[in-house]
């Protein structure tokens, strides 16, 4: 709570919006609250649940959620899910960032036990999955940035890096951008929050893939995304040690530790 309210005292001062994210979980959070429970994470906030190689995570916003990617190996993601206590049947959404395995391996578990579950997948990857007889029942390829529903939005895939969407939950504040590996490049999508859907992002959480990135370009992407509006950041999954701890130098009381288990609690005031 020192933190909070220390980085709260910052932002006034500064003459900024009062958002905070708290850690660790509390009970007395208001709805408004934005809610991230990371299912599966290479990096570990609580040790009962395993890690692994991998991102998913469960996003609440008043009374709407989401399911945002599946893991690597499916019976960790289930077994992760089951300690967690989410049950997939009452989820109406589930998100995938891009194609890749250690993001998509809980797909056919979670469209098995929730038959009427919507997929939003990219759009070169649905493409893929159809031609492969592959594709989940009632799923949606995204290529262009739109508004899934309720405050759900996504970068879409069009990107010429990689091929991957992020999500981007709108609140009274800005927004929290959520990213799978973050391919197209962090600042990228950053960019097309503000852009092409008019949402400033100043929330970013999930895998940025900075594993082989030189300081002085993390320096500068930790620039750029200040300017930008963002004040906080919760990088993990594939980010890499060495650019997480220099992310959480730049940002300071910003930084948000990731970990499987770790739920995030972004207040929007």
């Amino acid at each position: 709570m020192r933190n909070i309210y220390r980085l709260t005292c910052l932002l006034l001062l500064l003459g900024l919006s009062t958002l905070s994210a708290r850690e660790p979980v509390t009970g007395d959070s208001p709805d408004s609250a934005v809610h991230v429970t990371i299912i599966y994470d290479n990096y570990q906030a609580d040790p009962n649940l395993e890690t692994d190689w991998g991102f998913a995570c469960l996003v609440k916003y008043q009374d709407q959620q989401l399911l945002f990617d599946a893991g690597r190996k499916a019976d960790l993601y289930k077994q992760n899910v089951a300690l967690l206590h989410i049950d997939p049947k009452e989820i109406p959404t589930l998100f995938i960032s891009h194609e890749h395995g250690d993001h998509t391996a809980g797909i056919p578990w979670i469209t098995e036990v929730n038959p009427s579950i919507k997929c939003y997948l990219p759009a070169t990857f649905e493409a893929k999955l159809r031609t492969t007889d592959q594709l989940p029942p009632n799923s949606k390829g995204v290529s262009e940035p739109t508004h899934m529903y309720g405050p759900f939005y996504s970068t879409g895939d069009n990107f010429e890096a990689f091929k991957e969407q992020g999500l981007v939950v709108k609140i009274k504040t800005g927004g929290v951008l959520i990213t799978g590996c973050g391919h197209p490049g962090v600042v990228e999508m950053v960019t097309v929050a503000k852009n092409k859907l008019g949402i400033e992002i100043h929330t970013v959480i999930g895998g940025l893939h900075l594993m082989r990135t030189p300081g002085e370009k993390i320096d500068q992407i930790s620039d750029a995304l200040k300017k930008m509006g963002v004040k906080q950041i919760c990088p993990t999954h594939c980010t890499g040690d060495k650019s997480i701890a220099l992310l959480k130098e730049a940002f300071g009381e910003g930084y948000i530790s990731g970990g499987t288990g770790k739920e995030i609690i972004i207040q929007d005031f």
